[in-house]
């Protein structure tokens, strides 16, 4: 993942500065003008001789300099010292926010899960080594590209219609994708979820991809192995059944003998004692129909 860049200054920042700024003309205007008329009107009161009067008016203006000058350095020290604090507290957030990028930077690049985000178009955003590794090129210029640049066509669109379905959702999903790797044809998990911006608009999708190829072969060979069990289990039982069926029709076959062999006065020539536990039949007049 790239670093993350120091925001610019905002819009309410520059606001704030010239609020102040006019501020602090406003205060020495009004202070300027309320001078002007009052002291006029003092020295009016105070002198009448013309010589009087205009070394009045001389000092006056010297401390108008004077008052207005350490007024002026007051309302100044104190806007540059908000201005100074202010730079200080965005300084401060920008290297805690430095700080959080570089950690999460250090925690993705050490996933050895695909971790990636997309805008609304399917152009990466940011992803971690992993995924650059994965498609076999690097995090910069993987960066503004989207899966159709990177993946076979059919894979693509399998990628880009999960993405779809996440932002149109607007919820977390879970998906099995199979896709060409630097490493080979591989199964991966991936967890996608809506990327919102601070007015929680959907603005794309973030995703975490974890290789289950293993697990999935595992899988795979299992339930291949539970079919081809469930296909000998039907055939033993077809073949039970017809095997049972063929001792039915041979029992019935031999006691048919044993019913002809006793109208002839001779004696069963088949012993049919193991199915004494079943009704006898009604033609069976003789006996359980066991030879003597």
């Amino acid at each position: 993942m790239s670093p993350p860049h120091h925001p610019p200054p905002s819009a309410d920042s520059a606001e704030s500065i010239a609020a102040a700024t006019l501020k602090l003309v406003l205060i020495y205007a009004a202070f300027a003008a309320l001078w002007i008329v009052i002291s006029d009107e003092l020295v009016t009161q105070m002198f009448s001789e013309p010589a009087l009067v205009h070394l009045a008016n001389t000092l006056k203006g010297w401390l108008f300099v004077v008052v207005t000058s350490a007024l002026l350095f007051a309302l100044v020290y104190r806007l540059l010292d908000q201005a100074r604090r202010a730079a200080d507290q965005q300084r401060a957030a920008q290297i805690a926010h430095y700080r959080a990028g570089q950690l999460l930077d250090a925690v993705a690049n050490s996933s050895s899960d695909a971790i990636f985000a997309k805008d609304l178009d399917g152009k990466y955003l940011l992803l971690n080594k992993e995924t650059a590794r994965l498609i076999g090129r690097t995090v910069e210029d993987a960066v503004g590209h989207d899966d159709q640049a990177l993946f076979p066509p059919q894979q693509a669109l399998l990628l880009a219609a999960n993405d779809r379905r996440v932002m149109t959702e607007n919820r977390i999903n879970t998906y099995e994708e199979t896709i060409n790797t630097a490493d080979g044809e591989r199964t991966y998990l991936a967890t996608k979820g809506p990327l919102r911006d601070a007015d929680g608009t959907v603005i794309g999708i973030f995703g975490i991809s974890r290789d289950i190829t293993g697990r999935y072969d595992d899988v795979r060979a299992l339930r291949l192995q539970a079919d081809a069990l469930r296909e000998h289990n039907e055939e033993l039982d077809r073949f039970n059944r017809a095997a049972v069926g063929r001792e039915l029709v041979l029992i019935d076959l031999k006691g048919q003998v044993n019913d002809l062999s006793r109208q002839l006065g001779r004696p069963p020539p088949y012993n049919l004692a193991f199915t004494a536990a079943a009704p006898a039949p009604a033609k069976d007049v003789a006996g359980d129909g066991v030879a003597p």
